[in-house]
């Protein structure tokens, strides 16, 4: 399967974006999860360890201190804006792949339940936009909303079949979006920030492994 050399489909965009999500957070410098893990290009951070399951160019590196609270809650808004694009991404892959491939006269885009899978991944793609939009966002959204992200993007990949599991196939890219959601954007013990402010987040035990 081609993987188009312009979209998030393609690690190098991928780790750009990423690089992109740190810069409108901290200009010229890097945003620590609440336990204390980056996730940047080798570029940026100028050196680390490789990401679990990532590409080559993305490494995790931990710091001495968390991110400040302004820092950490403007990073958290656009890592799920890049969730969100990541999702979309398979999803637009997934109908080329599809429209391309024809049984019994048809494509496959016509059968009920590649249909089904579809409409569920575009809905949830429109309710992560609606509540990206809402003023006010908590911890909790947006957890909620990770979650939510994470669930289309499992859907959706079957539809790339075996090929959406290989190395280099579309699934990683999901599985990098959520390592970075478990990262950065699970709520801490008392709910009210990003991170687990107790340095025990979810992504940080893949990390750690």
């Amino acid at each position: 399967m081609t993987r188009p050399a312009d979209t998030l489909l393609d690690p190098a965009l991928f780790a750009a974006e990423l690089d992109a999500c740190h810069e409108q957070a901290a200009p010229g410098g890097l945003v620590a999860s609440r336990s204390r893990w980056v996730l940047a290009s080798r570029q940026r951070t100028g050196g680390g360890r490789p990401v679990p399951g990532g590409p080559s160019g993305l490494v995790a590196v931990q710091h001495d201190t968390p991110g400040g609270e302004r820092e950490l809650d403007v990073f958290a808004g656009r890592l799920l804006h890049l969730h969100r694009r990541a999702v979309r991404a398979v999803l637009d892959g997934a109908l080329a792949r599809l429209d391309q491939r024809v049984s019994e006269g048809a494509t496959l885009l016509n059968r009920q339940l590649v249909r089904g899978v579809v409409a569920d991944t575009a809905l949830a793609l429109a309710e992560a936009a609606d509540l990206l939009d809402l003023p006010g966002a908590t911890a909790q959204r947006r957890w909620r909303i990770h979650r939510d992200l994470r669930a289309a993007g499992r859907a959706v990949i079957k539809l790339h079949g075996a090929a959406g599991f290989q190395a280099a196939g579309p699934g990683r890219l999901l599985h990098l979006a959520e390592l970075l959601g478990n990262t950065y954007l699970h709520p801490g013990p008392d709910g009210s920030s990003v991170g687990a402010a107790d340095g025990s987040s979810v992504g940080s035990e893949a990390l750690d492994g």
